[in-house]
């Protein structure tokens, strides 16, 4: 993981990370030319990385990534042969390899996990099949892995390794009714007066899965009723889906 922070220092807050194999775009560089501004470009954040953390690549391989298949890191841990050594990957780190490759990739570069194609975008129960593999990650600020995770990021990573867009920007996919609601649809919770979303997903049969101070079941009710009974404000409940677009 490759921590991204709000400003050229250790001691500033963290923003996001960024998993293997995404990519970013440089900006700025510090005046002691020990820190590097990026853009990260799926989810349109950005921040400042240690310059002993920059891997630079041709421009034309920059776009290459961003405009061609890859293969998504599905698996709570996977590794490959790296240099000799095993490389361990978290979920959601990129392959640079398509399914239209003529080589069998995963045995060329010595690959033990699961992935998927990010071309393909999940229905809704291997969405939630994504999703529930993220129980019990911890809530950390900034944080994109199953050892920690930002609430907003984490819901926002899960829908990513599905092979659908949401970043910083916009919310994913169409509102609908909220009694309309299917498995895998989004819920959110605005909270109007503090401009803070709060989000779950539906896993059906009045249940959702939810971030507190870590991911976690519960039924719907419990939900809505901890968050209302927690936000003595003005409040939005909201209904999204990514599915049937």
């Amino acid at each position: 993981m490759l921590p991204v922070y709000k400003k050229p220092s250790r001691d500033s807050a963290l923003i996001t990370q960024l998993l293997f194999g995404e990519c970013y775009q440089v900006l700025a560089v510090s005046q002691d030319h020990q820190w590097y501004r990026i853009f990260h470009e799926d989810s349109r954040i950005g921040g400042w990385i240690s310059a002993k953390s920059l891997k630079e690549i041709q421009q034309q391989d920059y776009l290459n990534f961003l405009s061609q298949d890859f293969q998504v890191v599905t698996s709570p841990i996977a590794a490959i042969e790296y240099q000799g050594t095993n490389l361990y990957l978290l979920p959601g780190s990129r392959l640079h390899f398509s399914e239209l490759e003529l080589f069998n990739w995963q045995d060329t570069i010595g690959f033990t996990g699961t992935s998927r194609s990010h071309a393909h975008r999940a229905d809704r129960e291997e969405l939630i099949e994504i999703a529930l593999r993220y129980i019990n990650a911890p809530w950390q600020p900034g944080g994109r892995s199953i050892f920690g995770l930002d609430e907003a990021l984490g819901f926002a990573l899960i829908y990513t390794i599905g092979g659908y867009t949401w970043h910083a920007a916009a919310l994913p996919g169409r509102i609908l009714p909220f009694n309309h609601a299917m498995p895998g649809d989004l819920f959110i919770f605005h909270d109007e007066q503090k401009r803070i979303d709060h989000f779950a997903i539906y896993l059906g049969l009045e249940e959702v899965l939810w971030m507190d101070h870590k991911m976690r079941v519960s039924d719907l009710d419990e939900w809505q009723n901890y968050l209302a009974n927690n936000r003595p404000t003005e409040v939005v409940l909201e209904a999204r889906s990514v599915f049937g677009l």
